[in-house]
């Protein structure tokens, strides 16, 4: 989001409009250019540009990894609250991420406890809070990592997802505005992966 002030001032006869969600939009009745959705189906009655693919990890914040002992003990885990987005993607049952965190690295844990969010960015919000540990999309909490708001407890013990980041338009739609757009912001995930 702070980098939307670098698009306003290189195309400034741009206007945008930011919506937040999780249920897919009907992009010509709601009069929208364009939406950006983390899923695994797009609809193929529209037209989609790849993004980026995204891993997920294991994130909270350096006092509450402290507080259970988190540091490289993935075993205490059972012991955490864990953090949902409940909405991950269309399909997902509220408690995939975890789930397939888990069985990726052949963890017992609890993953249908914990406390659900309608957002991954609630979850990790929460997380910097002290109230748990959020199932991070790396590409996503990589700032918030690099600054200390929040620690990766397991070191680097991520999983592929197989979601990733792209972009829809109505068919036909290679509007300069929406072209421009799709380019930046293209750019930007490009600017990110160098720091990564």
């Amino acid at each position: 989001m702070p980098a939307l002030g670098d698009f306003t001032r290189r195309y400034p006869s741009i206007s945008l409009t930011v919506l937040t969600g999780n249920d897919n939009v009907n992009l010509q009745r709601a009069g929208i250019d364009l939406a950006i959705y983390f899923d695994d189906a797009p609809s193929a009655q529209l037209t989609h540009h790849f993004l980026m693919d995204e891993e997920i990890l294991p994130v909270c914040s350096p006092e509450y990894a402290q507080r259970h002992a988190l540091t490289n003990t993935v075993i205490n885990l059972c012991h955490c609250t864990l953090l949902h987005d409940r909405q991950a993607w269309s399909n997902d049952s509220g408690t995939d991420e975890w789930h397939s965190w888990a069985q990726h690295y052949a963890v017992n844990l609890p993953t249908s406890s914990g406390i659900g969010f309608d957002r991954s960015d609630l979850a990790v919000i929460a997380a910097m809070n002290h109230i748990g540990v959020a199932m991070g999309r790396k590409r996503l909490v990589q700032k918030r990592l690099a600054s200390g708001e929040l620690v990766a407890p397991f070191g680097d013990m991520t999983v592929k997802c197989h979601q990733h980041y792209y972009i829809t338009t109505l068919p036909g739609r290679q509007w300069p505005k929406i072209e421009a757009f799709i380019t930046w912001l293209r750019e930007q995930v490009c600017q990110s992966c160098q720091y990564q």
